[in-house]
């Protein structure tokens, strides 16, 4: 689950990185097609995607690591007592 989370991480930071830089070179041309316009919101619209999937891995990564304690305690006691 962790190097689900990196990887898409870093996948996010590497998107992120070509998607401003692209922007940034589209606002200096001050020439922005259809075309253009259409794969730049494209980008923009896939890297949505993938900050809430990101946010839903960490969520559940968070949500596994709150019970974590409580299911090795119970465990750990159901262990003790047979």
């Amino acid at each position: 689950m962790q190097d689900i989370i990196i990887r898409s991480g870093l996948d996010i930071v590497g998107r992120t990185e070509r998607l401003v830089e692209t922007a940034r070179l589209l606002l200096q041309s001050g020439k922005l097609d259809e075309a253009e316009l259409y794969e730049l919101d494209y980008e923009i619209e896939r890297l949505k995607d993938m900050v809430y999937a990101a946010d839903e891995a960490i969520r559940s990564l968070a949500q596994t690591a709150k019970c974590l304690p409580e299911t090795v305690w119970t465990h750990g006691l159901r262990s003790t007592l047979h």
